[in-house]
């Protein structure tokens, strides 16, 4: 099928940043994070150890989120935001860590770009916007806290859907259920995004959404 003007220019429009994602993933030595150890040492503070997650318990969710974004060639605050990217809850878990009123405690660990993209993927109001992820041209975004709407720039449903494929698919490729419950749903949405999202993102979605149930793709 011939590709709409739409899908051929979204593609140029991530080309740049996807040829960038590759020659980091493929040629430069792993980036260092100094303040790995001080993310885990709140997240800790915040018993994600004994909260109840998908796959067991929620820090082992969290560093599984932060490691496929750093295995992508993300930027080290999009891969802090993904460490803490349940911090103040979300659509799919209500569960706060930290209240909004406490945003500052995260902002003074992770920096203020990081925390900001915490907020902006917790605050996503999922039903109203994923619908649109790869159907309309101009993505209309909800802040379910403050039922602000705007429109999503590149850069920001970049960030959106990078985080999103990282922390969908830390869950589907450990379990089965998940991925077969979600396979109508976000596998849906996920098969529209090439483009949208880094090449090994998407490469990693095909893999675990497409590996057989005797396949194991960590």
């Amino acid at each position: 099928m011939l590709q709409t003007v739409w899908q051929m220019l979204r593609k140029i429009s991530f080309a740049e940043s996807d040829d960038l994602i590759k020659v980091q993933s493929e040629t430069a030595a792993p980036v260092f994070d100094e303040s790995y150890d001080q993310v885990i040492s709140l997240l800790r503070s915040l018993a994600t150890e004994q909260v109840v997650h998908v796959n067991g318990t929620l820090l082992p969710h969290l560093i599984g989120t932060y490691e496929l974004l750093k295995k992508w060639g993300n930027p080290l605050e999009l891969c802090h935001a993904g460490l803490c990217h349940a911090v103040y809850g979300t659509s799919g878990f209500e569960l706060q860590l930290l209240t909004l009123a406490q945003r500052a405690q995260l902002r003074e660990v992770i920096g203020d770009w990081a925390e900001e993209i915490v907020y902006f993927y917790a605050s996503c109001d999922r039903l109203y916007v994923y619908p649109q992820i790869g159907v309309s041209e101009s993505i209309q975004y909800r802040d379910r806290f403050t039922g602000l709407e705007l429109v999503l720039d590149n850069a920001k449903l970049r960030q959106l859907l990078e985080l999103t494929f990282a922390n969908e698919l830390e869950l589907a490729r450990a379990d089965q259920a998940f991925l077969e419950h979600t396979r109508g749903s976000l596998g849906a949405m996920f098969a529209r995004c090439e483009g949208l999202v880094s090449a090994p993102a998407f490469a990693y979605f095909k893999q675990v959404y497409g590996a057989s149930k005797s396949e194991n793709p960590l």
